[in-house]
């Protein structure tokens, strides 16, 4: 399991003529010699443990809702209800400074570091207890993986860093520079990330041999999927700067997409499928995230939610009805994703933006209906129902055409009382709209701190459908690209499409893939993020009109609590100034800082 693991082990204290001995070359009775730690089998994987807990697979900890939500934020997706998390600023990128490099920095050499000594500690131990030799590689393996996946963590963040792999030593002095490293160029690294997944693949197999939420082979694949399509992108859109330490020649572009193709084709062979155990295209997308270990899931952060081994998401994000036991609504999801969706006819969501700028009354359930099943599984918008219960988020009532911003009782509707003015305040706030998606609604309630047990997935079989997709495109063959896409947007229950374009790639990247941490990534490494990343995200304000049962609504062109902006120094992350004063060589700083 993907938790952070402490291991209390109790020593056993042989009584003999122990007290002869001295009592400080007894080892301490509540810790393990590191010398013992590689000789058996459950030490060697209760070290494993804490070296997936320390990787960043998603952001998911924390007790404030932004720990949740960041790529969401950066991306344009979502933010949340209040104004008084800092962490909203940063849609303003140039808040990243030489000293501050944003929200979502990651710089782990730590934990690179911890990795490399675990992969050459049990490399060097002969005799591991309850291992053989077959499962010892398997072991290094899966630390040679988490190594790979942080390199790629940081890679993407800043381009070229310093590739270590192995342990240094400490230093006899601090004039000693054997830990001045200098930086790699972007290339190296994902050279030794291709490198590094083509080897693991030949030793992992194809099932984890410690169950789920371990890597196995086909993770490995998905990895090199998405690593590689990340390295053609830098090499067709990017352009090499700093004398190679950023970027990749386009020379290299098609090289890295035929990687990403070949992994993702080989992902079908392990058995994994799209998901599609409900009849009910909206029910089918909504539990593909709550049917855990299901056939599209290829690796997760596994959690149980038990003894507050869980995490706090659905605490956050849990909307405002009789359900709601705390906190909740945090997760409110920008009126321009609610547009990204089209409609079942092959209409543009697009067109929705001048009737709802019109002075027109809308029934949103009339309005939306026939939108993409992915939407209804992903947002809650005014007067939807979630867990047996209507959302609400209406400023008013006007009763006789006189508005009443109280919150009075006007009458029963649909079953459900109406108050003038919704109850759950919480919803009136900057949006109108809501997430739903990953929300545990069949449990009917909201859980409390660390006991949302919902598994973070990171890497599924849509995903790699749509990586194959734009690979293929990268690689002139359009026929497969629409094959990829269609399979995705048929199980969506979308219509098919008739030919493909790179718009398409990214349109079906970004509703598919809604929420999951990708569309802020996507965006940078196409080079399209100054464009996307600064266009303003908006919201609504409604009023609900009793006679007609319609709501007055009025856009709200900027929901943020700043002025979005992404430049194109942006692509890359500032390294610091704090880092290159500890260790010169990491110079020179990124362009822009």
């Amino acid at each position: 399991m993907k938790n952070k693991i402490i291991l209390y082990l109790l020593a056993i204290v042989f009584i003999g003529n122990s007290c002869q001995d001295s009592i400080l070359d007894r080892e301490p009775l509540d810790k393990i010699a590191e010398s013992a730690v590689f000789t058996s089998a459950p030490l060697v994987n209760a070290n494993l443990n804490s070296l997936y807990a320390n990787t960043y697979f998603k952001y998911h900890g924390g007790g404030y809702v932004y720990e949740f939500m960041r790529e969401m934020l950066l991306g344009g997706e979502a933010r949340d209800r209040g104004d008084w998390y800092g962490q909203a600023n940063y849609v303003d990128h140039q808040l990243m400074t030489s000293s501050d490099d944003g929200i979502v920095s990651l710089w782990q050499y730590s934990h690179i570091r911890n990795i490399n000594e675990f992969i050459e500690k049990l490399s060097a131990s002969e005799n591991v207890s309850g291992m053989d030799d077959d499962l010892k590689a398997i072991r290094i393996a899966e630390a040679r993986f988490l190594r790979a996946f942080t390199y790629f963590e940081m890679v993407k963040r800043y381009g070229g860093v310093p590739l270590i792999t192995e342990a240094q030593d400490i230093p006899e002095s601090e004039t000693d520079s054997t830990l001045y490293v200098s930086r790699n160029s972007e290339q190296e690294i994902y050279d030794f990330i291709d490198a590094e997944t083509e080897a693991i693949i030949q030793i992992l197999p194809d099932a984890s041999t410690m169950g789920n939420g371990r890597v196995n082979k086909y993770a490995v694949y998905a990895f090199r999927s998405r690593a590689m399509l990340y390295a053609g992108s830098i090499a067709k859109y990017g352009e090499v700067q700093l004398n190679g330490l950023l970027g990749i020649p386009s020379a290299e572009a098609q090289s890295y997409y035929q990687k990403s193709y070949d992994a993702s084709k080989e992902i079908a062979n392990g058995g994994y499928a799209l998901y599609n155990a409900e009849s009910d295209k909206a029910t089918n997308y909504q539990m593909l995230f709550l049917d855990e270990d299901n056939v599209e899931v290829i690796f997760a952060e596994k959690f149980n939610g038990l003894d507050k081994k869980g995490h706090n998401f659905s605490k956050f994000a849990w909307p405002g009805t009789e359900t709601r036991v705390t906190w909740g609504a945090e997760v409110m999801v920008y009126l321009e994703v609610a547009l990204d969706y089209d409609y079942i006819d092959g209409r543009s969501g697009q067109d929705d933006r001048s009737l709802l700028e019109s002075d027109q009354l809308v029934d949103f359930d009339e309005l939306w209906k026939d939108k993409d099943p992915r939407f209804h599984a992903s947002v809650i918008y005014p007067g939807a129902m979630f867990a047996g219960y209507p959302i609400y988020c209406h400023d008013g009532t006007y009763v006789d055409g006189v508005l009443n911003t109280q919150q009075e009782l006007v009458g029963e509707y649909n079953g459900f009382e109406w108050f003038a003015k919704s109850p759950w305040s919480r919803f009136q706030d900057r949006t109108c709209l809501t997430i739903k998606k990953f929300l545990n609604e069949p449990l009917g309630t909201q859980v409390k701190d660390n006991e949302d047990d919902v598994d973070k997935i990171i890497y599924r079989y849509g995903e790699v459908l749509l990586n194959q997709a734009e690979a293929a495109y990268e690689l002139n063959k359009p026929g497969e690209a629409l094959a990829a896409l269609n399979q995705i947007r048929e199980r969506a229950g979308m219509p098919a499409l008739e030919t493909v374009t790179f718009d398409d790639i990214v349109h079906e990247r970004d509703v598919e893939l809604m929420f999951e941490d990708h569309k802020y990534w996507d965006y940078r490494r196409w080079r399209i993020a100054e464009e996307k990343l600064s266009e303003k995200r908006g919201g609504m304000k409604v009023y609900f009109d009793w006679d007609t049962k319609k709501y007055e609504v009025n856009v709200v062109d900027d929901s943020d609590r700043r002025i979005r902006y992404f430049g194109s120094q942006h692509y890359y992350m500032p390294i610091k100034i704090s880092r290159i004063s500890n260790n010169p060589n990491l110079a020179p700083e990124n362009p822009g800082y």
